[in-house]
């Protein structure tokens, strides 16, 4: 035990002193302690809209969510020249323009979702019930309609030629060097923080220069200093300068594609063991400043989305424990966990986030809310409330230092140790069907002691812990 504290102080003081240069501004507490729930209102409800989805929102916050984020409910390009469509869009087969992630304006609720009223009583309801509300910019690009096109000459970027710059989405990149262009993107995240937005999720927010969220940060924090930025990218200088979080993407792909080798996004994973998957995670978290946080999940509406791959949902392939075992380490490592829409309830039904609301095929990729009732649902549920209660309240795990330990790793088993204080936890979990027994060096574990939680473990007396398939354990330390 003495060891494994010696290595976390030293963890610790070399972040420290990584940091030193980064922003100073202290993660808000309650971020700390926060679940996030992905809520995609085409999918969350057969009904697809915020009234829909505002009936849910107490089922959501019993779950042990404190920030609901949204993807993007503002209005939709409709041009229908599949020209600018994404190609994920084309492939999809809904032969429908309104891409969510493809603006028309930034300032609109899409009537597909309700009224500016709708979206306002269901802020006010998740708020009430003492959760946050988090809203998805996508900046970096937008719909070739947009009605900045028609403020400013110079919203979009320009090639060589003239003609307008095209992401690889086929969409137009926004121009961050106009300035009137960058006004308006502030001002609207302003607008939005004034009608319910506690936050942001930053769509691609690598690809949008650090300046402009520099700036975007200073203005919206002015009025309300808690405002939490969310960066969907890797860049360590994200968080340094603007962001409290940047996606925890190698550790999360890799995870989930460890978990069920058939998932799609398998080209970061393909032939890599877990250890070289645990290592490429680990060497990316050490570029980050120890004042900010990682978004983890399994799921989100990329990775879930219906692809022409392979199965998008590992709980429509693989047994629900499989999924328990990645969520107890989703949740009890050092981050901010995240679950997309019916993880909480093993949800498998396929799913798409560019299946319109008016769509018939849309009804059955929404989420199946009877796997609630199901034995597999109800054992996730419970698993989930137990696993964000913990994350909440103990500061073990909200606050702790994290160590990483490689021994099970050999075996298909993650492990680590959080520290607060004097207190410390062990949690392990198999990500494989089949046993695996390891010795976890640098841990003292007492046979004797209760575990926290656990399912398929047992622990003989030499040490060693024997974890069965899609076994996991928490357990603090002697």
């Amino acid at each position: 035990m003495k060891k494994v504290l010696h290595i976390i102080a030293a963890v610790s003081l070399a972040m420290a002193t990584t940091c030193a240069t980064a922003a100073d501004r202290p993660l808000p507490e309650w971020l700390k302690r926060a679940t996030v729930y992905q809520m995609v209102l085409r999918n969350f409800t057969r009904n697809g809209n915020f009234k829909a989805a505002t009936a849910m929102l107490d089922h959501v916050r019993a779950t042990g969510v404190d920030v609901v984020y949204l993807t993007p409910f503002v209005e939709m390009d409709r041009d229908m020249d599949e020209a600018g469509w994404s190609p994920s869009q084309k492939r999809s087969g809904f032969n429908s323009p309104k891409n969510p992630y493809r603006v028309a304006d930034y300032n609109k609720v899409d009537p597909e979702y309700g009224t500016f009223d709708d979206w306002k009583a269901f802020s006010a309801k998740a708020h009430a019930l003492g959760m946050k509300v988090f809203l998805d910019l996508v900046y970096v690009h937008c719909g070739p309609n947009n009605v900045l096109k028609d403020l400013y000459p110079d919203a979009f970027q320009r090639n060589e030629d003239g003609s307008v710059k095209m992401t690889r989405w086929r969409f137009p990149y926004v121009n961050f060097d106009s300035k009137p262009t960058r006004k308006y993107l502030i001002d609207s995240m302003l607008f939005w923080m004034e009608s319910g937005a506690d936050g942001f999720r930053c769509d691609s927010g690598d690809m949008v220069p650090v300046e402009f969220w520099e700036e975007a940060a200073a203005t919206c924090r002015k009025i309300n200093p808690e405002l939490v930025l969310i960066n969907e990218g890797n860049q360590p200088k994200a968080v340094e300068k603007a962001f409290d979080a940047n996606y925890g993407w190698p550790w999360s792909v890799g995870i989930r594609g460890f978990l069920n080798p058939v998932v799609g996004v398998q080209k970061y994973v393909k032939g890599k063991s877990l250890r070289a998957i645990m290592d490429n995670a680990r060497q990316y978290e050490a570029r980050l400043s120890a004042n900010s946080l990682m978004l983890v999940m399994m799921d989100n509406h990329d990775l879930a989305s219906l692809k022409t791959d392979g199965p998008n949902r590992f709980d429509r392939i693989l047994p629900v424990e499989a999924g328990n075992a990645a969520f107890v380490l989703m949740f009890l490592r050092r981050g901010l966990p995240m679950l997309y829409n019916g993880n909480e309830i093993a949800d498998n039904a396929p799913t798409s986030f560019f299946a319109p609301v008016e769509h018939t095929a849309r009804v059955w990729m929404s989420i199946d809310w009877g796997r609630a009732l199901q034995p597999a649902g109800q054992k996730r549920l419970d698993l989930i409330r137990r696993l964000a209660k913990l994350h909440h309240d103990d500061p073990v795990f909200y606050d702790g230092t994290h160590e990483w330990l490689k021994d099970g790793e050999k075996v298909n088993c993650v492990s680590f140790v959080r520290q607060h204080g004097n207190r410390a936890m062990f949690v392990a979990a198999n990500l494989r069907p089949t046993p695996a027994t390891f010795v976890p060096g640098c841990v003292s574990l007492d046979p004797q002691k209760k575990p926290i939680l656990a399912e398929n473990f047992k622990m003989d007396s030499g040490g060693k812990v024997h974890l069965g398939p899609y076994g996991f354990v928490v357990v603090a330390l002697k």
